[in-house]
């Protein structure tokens, strides 16, 4: 048995190791009895049938088992590092009260009829955990945990029954069935797992526990999850970071991917916070492999035990028999690959090496005699693999019935050559594909190997420097924001109209349009002209109870005359004093080309903390379904990255990664100079057609109003 590494990962209070969990040597089972099905009984049967050689005592066993110590009371047990309870949950409170005062160090509870069942089951779960105090638990209604450097097996799965392998994977899962159903597509996969642990209702050790303690064993290099929820965002963000920063990879498969729930909002950003999108967003920044079924669950964990750091969007070479399968690999890979051609010093050395080829430039097809020149294959891959547009390798081969031995020995290099290189065994005899898969490079067809791509890490296309020196260098950084404006912000009402709300993110860093305010059309006429904005015009009101003016009839575009702008300025006083709103002001911006637009937004999370929303922009964005979370702040190259595709997506142009962060970091700045922000929304966004953005419309909305302040909002 490995002796274990100290760790200090465990999230729950009190608890600074959980060694005594996973490495037990010392194991007292209560519930022990002569029924064969019952889990006291199967426990101890697999407890002994994985090898474990430690003592297992029994807990007032109801019959007695050779070579099991029985028991009345913790207090003179002796040292119990574990403690199993499989007795019905209305005993099992007691079993674990007494087991805590006398020091036992961990427990694993079987027992249901807890939190599950309603709000006794709930009552009856706060009792346990009181009863547990700082003792780690795991469960209850929870099946076990394997810990394969140990040899403890304490579960009642019948796959344990089945042949497995200790491997390079750990498995944490809320439902312990599905856990295992995991650990068998691995296992048909010959990928093994050195630690599995189910968490059932996690009324003590949660998924972010186990995954801390795990990721950081010398044993594992992968852990992978069956999520259903997360209960503590920050615990669960920490572990997956935790393990990043071990070398770690995490692999997460989620259910529960209901649609964005929707709250009533003066703002459209609010109505975007999915818990889905968040886990996504949350997962894409910590350097999580978000998954969504069981076979895409397997081929990533398999992938990810041999992980190839590519760009984001790589340059495959693909080295095939058939030029129809070349072809298909480039179509469908097109998403997130490119298969360039080959420049002419890669295809001349490879026309120098004298081998028949029915094309050079990539695909390189090496004919249907390929199998003549197999021996020669890796002279092929080097040239390949030196050509300067070229990241990866693809060796797309079928059937091969007749030359398995070649295809084995070819696969049992691939990890290991300095260039990453895959295998596709299109038609492989029965048997073969899978039996090679815990190699991370042979896959059976092009879809699977567009999923392995997928589960890669990838290097990020904007430098997380550029973050850095942007928040280093800009006048609107979040620490001068909030010594500057934070006092102005705070003397805002429960709205922070455009007028107000402009001049700070402008000061902030966001590209924002120029504009002129005042109370009176006549004024306002002569300092548009006095400023020289350009024409035409956008007329405004600005009142913190009328956030959505176009609905209103608050707005008139299209203005090019001074006259025609106070003619609309007149109307626009008379359509606010019919509504209702107090003091309103005034606002006129110039109209800006632009080559497309979006809505970009913050929202403060009470779980997930600041949050970037990015929709569709203008009237569009009245279509909430289409608003997502796009990132989590602080803002990281990650979130950037995706932000970016997202808003060109959105606007139907590209945009520049710095002008989009300038604006993102002046949302992150605007929310740090004043905490009482719970959400901004800034629509539209205009993209130029250099790629620049500027902002023509914004609000906030504020958690504190100023009572004083007029609170009637006018809904459209």
């Amino acid at each position: 048995m490995n002796e274990p590494e100290l760790s200090n990962n465990a999230a729950v209070a009190g608890v600074s190791t959980l060694d005594r969990l996973m490495f037990p040597r010392r194991v007292a089972i209560a519930g022990l009895s002569a029924r064969p099905r019952a889990w006291g009984q199967m426990a101890y049967r697999f407890l002994r049938a994985g090898g474990f050689d430690g003592d297992v005592l029994a807990y007032r066993p109801n019959h007695e088992e050779p070579g099991v110590e029985a028991f009345d009371d913790f207090s003179s047990a002796g040292p119990v590092d574990l403690l199993v309870v499989a007795v019905p949950a209305s005993g099992a409170v007691g079993i674990v009260a007494e087991a805590a005062a006398a020091g036992v160090g961990s427990a694993v509870v079987f027992s249901s009829g807890f939190a599950e069942d309603g709000a006794e089951g709930a009552e009856l779960q706060r009792r346990l955990v009181e009863a547990a105090g700082t003792m780690p638990m795991l469960g209850p209604n929870c099946l076990g945990l394997v810990s394969a450097p140990a040899n403890v097996v304490v579960s009642v799965s019948a796959f344990l029954n089945r042949p497995r392998r200790n491997g390079p994977v750990a498995l944490v899962s809320q439902s312990g069935a599905m856990g295992f159903v995991l650990a068998e597509q691995l296992r048909r996969r010959g990928v093994g797992f050195s630690f599995y642990a189910s968490t059932g209702n996690e009324a003590a050790l949660g998924a972010a526990d186990l995954v801390a303690y795990v990721s950081a064993r010398p044993e594992v290099k992968v852990v992978g999850c069956y999520l259903e929820g997360v209960r503590d965002v920050q615990a669960w963000r920490g572990a997956c970071r935790g393990a990043r920063e071990a070398g770690c990879e995490v692999v997460a498969l989620k259910v529960g991917r209901s649609q964005a729930a929707q709250r009533a909002a003066l703002s459209h950003t609010a109505s975007a916070a999915g818990e889905a999108e968040m886990f996504e967003a949350a997962a894409r920044d910590d350097g999580v492999t978000l998954v969504g079924d069981e076979e895409s669950f397997a081929e990533a964990v398999t992938a990810l035990a041999k992980p190839v750091l590519l760009p984001s969007r790589p340059g495959l070479a693909v080295i095939t028999m058939s030029g129809g399968g070349g072809a298909m690999i480039s179509d469908q890979l097109a998403a997130q690959a490119s298969v360039p051609p080959l420049c002419d010093n890669s295809r001349g050395a490879l026309r120098s090496l004298g081998i028949p080829l029915a094309g050079d430039s990539n695909p390189v097809d090496l004919t249907g005699m390929f199998f003549a020149n197999l021996h020669r294959l890796d002279e092929v891959m080097s040239v390949v693999a030196a050509d300067e547009g070229v990241d990866a390798t693809v060796l797309y081969f079928t059937f091969g019935d007749q030359m398995v031995d070649d295809y084995r020995a070819l696969a049992a290099t691939l990890a290991d050559r300095p260039h990453p290189a895959w295998l596709v065994w299109a038609g492989a005899p029965e048997g073969e594909v899978e039996g090679l898969a815990g190699t991370g490079r042979v896959v059976g067809s092009i879809p699977a190997l567009a999923r392995s791509l997928a589960a890669q890490p990838r290097l990020a296309a904007i430098p997380e420097g550029l973050l850095d020196s942007m928040r280093q260098g800009s006048p609107g950084a979040a620490t001068a924001l909030a010594a500057d404006t934070a006092t102005g912000l705070a003397q805002g009402g429960p709205v922070l109209s455009e007028a107000v709300l402009a001049s700070w993110l402008a000061e902030a860093g966001m590209p924002y349009v120029d504009m002129a305010a005042g109370d009176e059309p006549e004024r306002l006429v002569e300092a548009v002209s006095e400023h020289g904005l350009p024409a035409p015009w956008i007329a405004k009101v600005d009142h913190p109870a009328a956030p959505h003016r176009a609905r209103l009839g608050l707005l008139a575009a299209g203005l090019t005359s001074l006259t025609a702008l106070r003619e609309a300025l007149r109307e626009l006083l008379d359509r606010a004093a019919k509504l209702g709103l107090r003091e309103p002001r005034l606002v006129v911006e110039p109209m800006v080309s632009h080559a497309g637009m979006f809505s970009l937004g913050a929202l403060r999370h009470s779980s997930w903390g600041p949050l970037v929303i990015a929709g569709p922009g203008g009237d569009r964005v009245e279509d909430t379904a289409a608003l997502r979370v796009a990132g989590l702040l602080p803002l990281s190259a990650r979130s950037l990255e995706a932000i970016a595709e997202r808003v060109a997506a959105l606007a139907g142009t590209p945009v520049r990664a710095e002008t989009l962060a300038a604006a993102i970091l002046a949302l992150e700045a605007l929310l740090d100079a004043d905490p009482a922000i719970t959400e901004v929304d800034v629509n539209p966004v205009l993209v130029t057609s250099a790629g620049g953005l500027v902002a023509v419309d914004a609000l906030a909305v504020r958690s504190e109003p100023n009572q004083t302040q007029d609170t009637t909002t006018i809904q459209g």
